[in-house]
C-alpha cells in the first residue's frame, strides 16, 4: 500500500469522525486552541482520539502552545500539529515522528522559515496564508508555489480551500505528499457535511492508489 496523507481537519463530533475514518481517512484532526471556531478542550480530543483508534490517526492542532498543554495533549493522541510561529527548537523537544509542522504561504520567500524543518525530516503542511487567523479559512494557496515547494520537499502536505471539486486538479498538478480539509466539507464549524467528506476522500484514495 502507498503511503500518504487523507487529513480530515477541525473535527468536533465523535460520531462523524468514527464515520470519516471509516470512510478512510488515515488522519481525523482536531483543533485546540481558543479562537477557533472549531476548538475543543482536551477532555473531548481524548474521547474522540479514543474513538477513532485503530481506525485513523489522531491529530492535534495547536498554535503557540506552551510545553504543557502539548504535553497533556500527547497522552491522547497520535500527532501534533503545530500551525503557528513555533520554531524548530520548541518542535525538537517532541518526537519528530509525531509531528506536523505547518506553515501559511504567501510568498516564494517564505520557503526559507521552512528549510530547519525540512533539513531534519518534518512532515510540512503547506496552507494559505491569512493575516486574520491561522487555519481553516478556506483560503487556497496558490498552486504554482504549492507545486514549487513540494517538488523541493517530498513530505509536503497539501492544505487550503480543497473541496471534492478541486482537489483532483490540485493533487494532479502539485503531487503533494498528502492532502488536509476542513472548511469546505463543512455544513457549519465543526460540523462535516460526510457526502462531501465521502467524494472528497473517494477522490484523493483514487488518485495516491492510481499509479501517479
Amino acid at each position: 500500500m502507498k503511503d500518504y496523507i487523507i487529513k480530515i481537519c477541525g473535527l468536533t463530533d465523535k460520531k462523524q469522525a468514527v464515520l470519516i475514518g471509516e470512510m478512510g481517512a488515515t488522519h481525523i484532526g482536531m483543533i485546540h486552541f481558543e479562537k477557533s471556531p472549531r476548538h475543543i478542550p482536551v477532555e473531548k480530543i481524548a474521547e474522540i482520539s479514543g474513538a477513532v483508534n485503530g481506525l485513523a490517526k489522531s491529530v492535534a492542532v495547536v498554535v503557540n502552545p506552551d510545553i504543557k498543554t502539548v504535553e497533556a495533549l500527547f497522552r491522547y493522541v497520535d500527532i501534533i500539529q503545530f500551525h503557528g510561529d513555533e520554531n524548530t527548537d520548541f518542535v525538537s523537544l517532541f518526537p519528530k515522528e509525531r509531528v506536523i509542522k505547518a506553515f501559511r504561504i504567501k510568498e516564494e520567500r517564505d520557503i526559507e522559515k521552512m528549510e530547519s524543518f525540512m533539513d531534519r525530516g518534518y512532515i510540512i503542511l503547506i496552507d494559505a496564508y491569512s493575516e486574520n487567523a491561522y487555519g481553516g479559512t478556506g483560503k487556497q494557496i496558490n498552486p504554482e508555489l504549492a507545486k514549487k515547494i513540494a517538488d523541493i520537499y517530498p513530505k509536503t502536505v497539501l492544505s487550503g480551500g480543497l473541496s471534492p471539486d478541486n482537489v483532483l486538479k490540485l493533487l494532479e498538478y502539485v503531487k503533494p505528499y498528502g492532502v488536509d480539509a476542513s472548511s469546505k466539507l463543512e455544513i457549519k464549524p465543526g460540523i462535516k457535511d460526510l457526502k462531501k467528506v465521502e467524494k472528497f476522500i473517494k477522490a484523493v484514495r483514487e488518485f495516491y492508489e492510481s499509479d501517479n
